[in-house]
């Protein structure tokens, strides 16, 4: 399974947590007028495999009940609806198609904010032995201003949108927590930030990564926890470094 520390965790928590989420109606029941965000995933090697879309749809409808842990206010932010939605395998090909609706419609009038598409890592075994499945990679691609108020994602206007990054293995050793070394992938960005602004009824996505296997870093985590000791990322050539940082340096790695 893929592992992405996102929102929608938090989400899903806040669900039961606030008890509102029994009271609204998640039911989407797109127009027949929807416009459509259409997805193509190139799939990039036999040992990897394009996970769920994660989507998010908002509503101003269906608002959810907070209160605030400072002063013990209620208020109101618009209602969360996510949900996944699971690329199809065209025949024989490397290529996956999902759509997703923008208005999704239904008793609350859910709108689309974000997605999440990339790929992970299912199979390990041509890299070594014993290796556990680790994190995906790929792009959360937004529609407004509630997903983007960060502001690290970067704007875009056309109607196709070409995500075309290059990944690396990343083998990740934790001896001192006695647990076998883990599988990642990682990119100069792991999931890249792209909010679409665009005229065009339908917008075209197109995700076709490339993963270099050539090149695999291993980073070893620290056997003690003091100042000073850090993780250690050795990379193909033999380089070691150990500077605190815990995200390989893929400059390295460009030939």
């Amino acid at each position: 399974m893929y592992k992405i520390l996102n929102l929608f965790i938090f989400l899903q928590i806040s669900f039961l947590l606030n008890g509102c989420a029994r009271a609204t109606d998640r039911t989407l029941s797109p127009p027949s007028n929807t416009e459509w965000v259409n997805i193509e995933i190139n799939n990039p090697s036999a040992y990897t495999k394009p996970f769920p879309l994660e989507v998010l749809y908002v509503s101003t409808t269906c608002k959810r009940k907070l209160m605030s842990m400072r002063d013990g206010q209620h208020y109101e932010k618009v209602g969360y609806n996510p949900v996944k939605i699971p690329p199809q395998k065209q025949s024989d090909s490397n290529i996956w198609l999902a759509k997703i609706a923008k208005d999704g419609g239904g008793k609350c009038n859910w709108k689309l904010s974000e997605f999440n598409l990339g790929i992970e890592y299912v199979d390990a075994t041509h890299l070594g032995k014993n290796l556990a499945l680790g994190t995906a990679v790929g792009a959360t691609i937004a529609f407004d201003d509630n997903a983007t108020k960060n502001g690290r994602f970067k704007v875009f206007e056309g109607s196709e949108l070409v995500l075309s990054p290059t990944y690396y293995p990343l083998i990740d050793s934790n001896k001192d927590i006695n647990v076998n070394d883990t599988l990642n992938l990682f990119g100069q960005e792991d999931f890249l930030l792209k909010k679409i602004v665009s005229s065009a009824k339908n917008v075209q996505i197109k995700f076709e990564p490339t993963i270099d296997e050539s090149k695999v870093v291993r980073m070893i985590a620290p056997t003690e926890q003091k100042v000073g000791v850090h993780y250690k990322i050795i990379y193909p050539d033999g380089t070691v470094v150990s500077d605190g940082t815990t995200h390989p340096d893929v400059s390295r790695l460009k030939d």
